[in-house]
């Protein structure tokens, strides 16, 4: 029979003997690691390359498309990164326009702030 003594030595000699080979299956998992990490990176920079190629437009608004099609991303999880791209591309145009119309220069020193013009429903007071 085993003492308490003796269980606990054959106890943390296998803990150790499984920690070492643990490590060791984890170093040694690195390279490959790093291998897949940097193809999937040279497939994004060419995605990403491909698609300014074909907007050329869109390569003054870069911090609009990473937003759009960050949108795009989390409300379409698990679509390939091409297809977010292109699903982005329609939303992509219409800020572009939006900001576009946009005067960033000329900034009136005292706006209007007065809501006179407005043609909302809520104006009408019961004539609806």
């Amino acid at each position: 029979m085993l003492t308490e003594e003796e269980k606990n030595e054959i106890v943390d000699m296998v803990v150790d003997r499984v920690g070492d080979i643990t490590v060791e299956r984890l170093l040694l998992s690195i390279p490959e690691t790093v291998g897949h990490l940097m193809a999937s990176a040279a497939a994004l920079k060419k995605t990403n390359e491909e698609f300014y190629n074909k907007h050329k437009e869109f390569s003054k608004h870069r911090d609009v498309v990473a937003s759009v099609v960050e949108m795009t991303e989390g409300k379409n999880p698990l679509l390939s990164h091409q297809e977010l791209l292109e699903r982005s591309v329609p939303e992509i145009k219409k800020r572009i326009k939006t900001m576009d119309g946009l005067d960033m220069k000329n900034i009136t020193s005292k706006p209007n702030l007065t809501f006179d013009r407005l043609d909302a429903p809520s104006d009408q007071h019961g004539k609806l």
